[in-house]
């Protein structure tokens, strides 16, 4: 599942002291709100990195920073200072049009609130980036397809949002997000507004996808979430204040 590459300007590959050694890397990277007179850091000198194929959770308490963090590495959001490397590709020194191909190509998105369009199907949700992408009718309608049944929604294809429950929407909503197979996927919460055997199911199929090959990031305030994760990084006040790996 390569990144898909876009040449940068000269400065932005020869500026860092050092080549990137992992998938991913942020490299002291800070973001600052203005509130007024007062400036707040809603990322603090952040420093860790993801290798290909890990299942990272981010935790932290509400405001720690956590969903900064996946804005950032999602293209939503930029910082403003530090490195943020992704495939060896420096992502924060993208323009606005090469941050746009990278959301629509290299990740793939699963928030909390599933973000459907309501007047369209779980299939034609799930085309939808597809058609972005330029992919045409027949094939897209296959991807979508191969996507609903690797959630487990085959016979969901034709129901709309308000016809499936918050589970189903959500399964919906990762099957949009990795209709494409991008490398990357990222997930806001994504059981945050779901029932314990709900969450469980999406969890699962996270880290399913994870077993096929995508690195999956997922935050979180729910501890029993995290405990499921082989690494977790525990993020407050906008700094890492601890990074574990469990045992093999």
């Amino acid at each position: 599942m390569p990144f898909h590459r876009r040449a940068q300007p000269a400065e932005a590959v020869s500026a860092p002291a050092a080549p990137p050694t992992h998938f991913v890397e942020l490299r002291d990277v800070c973001k600052y709100y203005q509130m007024g007179t007062v400036r707040i850091s809603a990322a603090d000198h952040i420093n860790f990195y993801i290798e290909k194929g890990e299942f990272c959770v981010i935790v932290g308490p509400s405001g720690a920073g956590k969903t900064t963090v996946l804005n950032m590495l999602g293209g939503m959001d930029t910082c403003d200072e530090g490195e943020i490397w992704l495939d060896g590709q420096l992502v924060s020194r993208y323009s606005p049009k090469e941050l746009t191909a990278y959301r629509r190509y290299d990740v793939g998105f699963v928030f909390q609130f599933y973000n459907l369009v309501q007047n369209l199907t779980a299939l034609e949700n799930v085309e939808l980036p597809l058609l972005y992408r330029g992919i045409g009718r027949e094939k897209r309608r296959r991807m979508a397809e191969e996507s609903l049944r690797l959630v487990g929604l085959e016979d969901r294809l034709h129901h709309r949002p308000a016809q499936m429950s918050g589970g189903q929407q959500q399964r919906t909503a990762i099957a949009r997000a990795v209709a494409a197979r991008p490398p990357l996927i990222l997930a806001d919460e994504p059981t945050g507004n779901l029932d314990t055997k709900s969450g469980g199911e999406v969890l699962s199929i996270l880290r399913r996808l994870n077993g096929e090959g995508h690195t999956v990031i997922l935050i979180t305030h729910d501890m029993d979430i995290a405990a499921a994760a082989r690494r977790i990084v525990r993020i407050q006040d906008g700094k890492i204040f601890e990074d574990s790996r469990a045992a093999s």
